[in-house]
């Protein structure tokens, strides 16, 4: 009889468990999720190699951006000089950069990652000069 009680009880308590949920009928319910996903850009270079014959530096960057608008790579230097040309070859697209000092090479629509080729020319440059790459997403 213990036995029989017990596993009546066991019973009763596992079919409480398993039993559907119920509303009223005028009852509604649901829930909602949302997330926000913080924009995310870089860019990052791996060892350049310089050919100095030909004033040539080549390598590649790794950009990434997780903008679904799309990004823009920029390249900044000093300003140059008149008489001074650098063309820079990103990922196929030949840009020469502006005297300024800044100079837009890049446009990507949509999220991206992946590694880049990167050339750059340079004529009658007298001084030295330094490239850096940033991404702006849009």
């Amino acid at each position: 009889m213990k036995r029989l009680s017990t596993f009546a009880a066991t019973f009763v308590a596992l079919s409480w468990l398993q039993s559907p949920a119920s509303a009223a009928s005028g009852d509604s319910g649901g829930f909602s999720i949302s997330l926000t996903i913080p924009v995310v850009c870089d860019i990052e270079a791996d060892d350049f190699v310089i050919d100095e014959r030909n004033n040539i530096v080549r390598g590649v960057v790794n950009e990434y951006c997780n903008s679904s608008r799309g990004f823009q790579i920029l390249a900044g230097h000093r300003p140059l000089d008149d008489g001074e040309q650098v063309d820079l070859n990103y990922d196929g697209t030949l840009t020469s950069l502006d005297a300024s000092g800044l100079s837009s090479v890049a446009f990507r629509s949509g999220a991206r990652s992946g590694p880049v080729p990167i050339a750059i020319r340079t004529d009658g440059v007298l001084a030295n000069l330094a490239v850096s790459f940033s991404v702006t997403a849009i």
